[in-house]
C-alpha cells in the first residue's frame, strides 16, 4: 500500500497529465486538417479525427479514473472500480 501523501501526489500527477494530452490532441487535429494546398484529403482526415478522438478520450478517461481512485485512497475511502 502507498501512503496517503504519496497517493495525493500521484492523484495530482494523473490529473496534470490530462493537460499535455489535450495539447497533443489539439496539435494532431490541426496537423490532420485538410487544406487547399496542403494537408490530408477529407476522407483520410475524417478517419484520423475519429481515431485520435477515440484514442485520446480513452487515455483521458483512464487518467481521470486513476486520479479519482488515488484521491479517494488518500482520504481513506475504499472505492471499488
Amino acid at each position: 500500500m502507498i501512503t496517503p501523501k504519496t497517493a495525493k501526489l500521484l492523484s495530482f500527477v494523473f490529473m496534470a497529465a490530462v493537460l499535455p494530452l489535450l495539447a497533443l490532441y489539439g496539435l494532431m487535429m490541426s496537423i490532420s486538417m485538410p487544406g487547399p494546398d496542403s494537408g490530408m484529403e477529407p476522407t483520410t482526415a475524417t478517419v484520423a479525427y475519429v481515431a485520435f478522438t477515440v484514442l485520446f478520450s480513452a487515455l483521458i478517461i483512464v487518467c481521470v479514473n486513476f486520479s479519482r481512485q488515488l484521491a479517494a485512497h488518500a482520504k481513506g475511502v475504499r472505492v471499488t472500480p
